[in-house]
């Protein structure tokens, strides 16, 4: 069951005259996943038109489309409502759900480990929705809301930003009971030109949550802790992190074969939360942190958080491990980057014992500093002893020239595959890693 099942819900949460009676089984803005019954949102982009390929949605069997061209007006057909603005309409449609649901709706932003930390959260708890994927923009999280199930108790979201205004336009949209930063980093430099742009448009989430409500940080640094509260005197604040200074922390860490050990300690709670995970490093272990605060909040019984965690594989998007060439290690990262996700990659890759290869692509969106936060990681991995870093992609040339005489770059995507081929051996651990635009995945299947 969805919000959506016919024209008279999307009658009532856009709030517009529309045929009765007409089902929608599912919602999309791509012809390509057009299915029986469908309804056709017609976005425009920078290199679509949605309103081109309404008639295709019909022919694919759409039971319903939205568009914003002006030449629908004059079509008459009660299969198409018109509206000023496609995105517009999904903001309203979103807004309206999210007015009448009664559940706890729960938001994560932050630099990184927003997707990790919405999986952990959804998985800990019973009867929830979550994001689609990684749907976390204006487009994405609506669409995100619309398909959760309205029997839900909990609807868990995550958004992100790349300029500011972001954040708070789909926080405003969410008015959320948690919301929780899930850490403060380099990420979009080019549009948020700095860390303090970069706090600045992740706290807009601060001014949404609902009186009485929750923010959930991180306690690394003590002036973004101040930062936050100030915004607000009428919300509670709880921090985690890996020191007593936090109201939530980890201690007692314990690397294992198969992920890691460690207990969950504050005052707040009688005793420490013992916690087994597949999950690896230490960015993990405060995605968990996070995670388990969010389940305090909402009263929940704090040691099913730990029996839920520890009986559930949760998937990790980024860093999956496999076996690959000539029997070496993959830890699959290609996903995205940025100057502190990589520092993090590096540090689990660092953990293992046999013959570090780090695979890395350029870094984008990282404005004036590009050149400095990949020179930085390059010499964060010769400190961090990882035996050879291979780079590809004009930036990287920092990387390589920073690591020292065991970085290889290379100006080719053939030249790095042969390379691959004929070097990689059973003793290898490599991990891959790179902005999506780099399409780093491209060297997993050699």
């Amino acid at each position: 069951m969805k919000f959506i099942s016919s024209s008279n819900d999307l009658s009532v949460y856009l709030d517009l005259n529309i045929a009765k009676g007409i089902p929608i089984k599912n919602i999309s803005i791509d012809t390509r996943t057009i299915k029986k019954d469908s309804l056709f949102i017609a976005i425009k982009g920078d290199k679509f038109d949605g309103n081109d390929f309404v008639q295709e949605a019909f022919e694919k069997g759409a039971s319903l489309a939205i568009a914003d061209n002006k030449k629908f007006l004059k079509i008459r057909n009660k299969k198409i409502v018109y509206v000023k603005n496609t995105i517009g309409a999904l903001k309203k449609i979103s807004e309206n759900i999210i007015k009448k649901y009664g559940g706890n709706v729960i938001a994560i932003t932050g630099s990184n480990g927003k997707t990790t930390t919405t999986n952990i959260i959804a998985n800990s708890l019973n009867n929830t929705s979550k994001t689609i994927g990684n749907y976390n923009n204006e487009i994405g999280m609506p669409l995100s809301i619309i398909n959760a199930s309205p029997k839900s108790k909990n609807i868990i979201i995550e958004i992100g930003a790349a300029k500011a205004g972001d954040i708070d336009y789909l926080s405003r949209i969410l008015n959320p009971f948690i919301g929780v930063i899930t850490n403060i980093g380099n990420s979009h430099l080019e549009t948020l030109k700095n860390i303090n742009g970069v706090l600045k448009v992740k706290s807009e989430i601060v001014n949404n949550i609902k009186k009485g409500g929750y923010l959930i940080v991180p306690n690394e640094n003590k002036k973004h802790l101040n930062y936050w509260k100030l915004i607000r005197d009428d919300i509670n604040i709880y921090s985690f992190g890996m020191t007593k200074s936090a109201d939530f922390f980890a201690s007692d860490i314990r690397v294992k074969r198969e992920g890691m050990h460690f207990k969950i300690s504050s005052k707040l709670i009688d005793k420490d939360i013992q916690i087994k995970t597949s999950l690896e490093g230490e960015h993990n272990i405060k995605n968990i942190l996070s995670s388990f605060v969010t389940h305090y909040c909402l009263g929940n019984n704090i040691n099913n958080f730990a029996l839920k965690l520890n009986s559930n594989k949760i998937k990790n998007v980024r860093q999956i491990k496999s076996k690959w060439l000539k029997g070496s290690t993959l830890i699959d990262d290609t996903y995205n980057a940025n100057p502190d996700s990589s520092k993090k990659s590096i540090d689990l890759l660092s953990k293992y014992k046999k013959n570090t290869i780090l695979v890395i692509g350029d870094m984008l969106e990282l404005g004036k500093y590009k050149k400095k936060l990949h020179k930085e990681v390059g010499e964060y991995a010769k400190a961090n002893g990882i035996n050879i870093v291979l780079g590809f992609g004009e930036l990287t040339k920092e990387t390589i020239k920073a690591f020292g005489k065991k970085g290889i770059f290379f100006d080719s995507e053939e030249s790095l595959k042969s390379y691959l081929i004929n070097n990689i051996t059973s003793k290898d651990v490599i991990l891959i890693k790179g902005s999506r635009g780099m399409k780093m995945e491209r060297f997993i299947n050699v």
